[in-house]
């Protein structure tokens, strides 16, 4: 019975060594809505969120910081400041082309990258990438956030030129504008979410109206 119950032990304790923990860490700053900075093992790191591109707070260039951007951090400092996390890797790669950690963060139990997406305050990012353990859960998240019109995916308040339902169709889009090609591009497009594509457009009229020309590879 002794032998059993040793052997069954050894058993358990091999598999927990083979399950990949990454850990608790305290969060020492939050930079902004998809950037934070934690203590790893006695060492401060930064970590940039999976799967999340909030719009620019801290950019060096201010023309590049919006609104949103600042909702979006404030929403992410509430959120984590002195909290402890929980982080998790995409498969074996830990690092990006920065040398950051990029990471899932998961704060109570939650995990703090889909929560950005279903507040609205983030699309699903696949430049690089879907997610593989959470790609369900993020294209989830962004539908409800579209379709409730939440933060980035809101309507332009104001605006009665359009019938009801036209304005809910046509203003479930949304549209970045590279402030330095001028042009326009919609969800979809590679260049979406490209450094310098910080103006947002809720129809293509106001991108229009405001000196931009649409993507001729996206064809908003």
């Amino acid at each position: 019975m002794k032998k059993k119950i040793v052997a069954y032990t050894v058993l358990v304790i091999a598999v927990l060594c083979s399950i990949s923990f990454a850990g608790e860490y305290k969060v020492l700053r939050v930079v902004d809505g998809d950037t934070i900075d934690i203590d790893y093992n006695g060492h401060k790191e930064r970590v940039r969120l999976l799967c999340v591109n909030t719009p620019e707070s801290v950019h060096p260039n201010r023309a590049k910081n919006t609104p949103m951007g600042k909702t979006a951090s404030k929403y992410a400092k509430k959120a984590l400041t002195g909290k402890t996390v929980d982080i998790e890797f995409e498969g074996n790669k830990q690092r990006g082309r920065y040398k950051r950690l990029l990471a899932y963060v998961f704060v109570d139990g939650r995990n703090f990258n889909v929560e950005l997406v279903k507040k609205g305050l983030s699309p699903y990012y696949t430049k690089y990438g879907a997610s593989k353990a959470y790609d369900r859960e993020f294209k989830i998240a962004e539908q409800r956030a579209k379709k409730q019109h939440l933060n980035i995916w809101s309507r332009k308040s104001g605006d009665t030129t359009r019938s009801p339902g036209l304005t809910a169709a046509l203003d479930t889009n949304i549209y970045h504008g590279n402030i330095d090609s001028k042009i326009f591009h919609s969800s979809g497009c590679r260049y979406f979410n490209g450094k310098n594509c910080t103006k947002v457009f809720h129809s293509k009229n106001k991108a229009r109206q405001a000196g931009f020309r649409p993507c001729k590879i996206c064809r908003p």
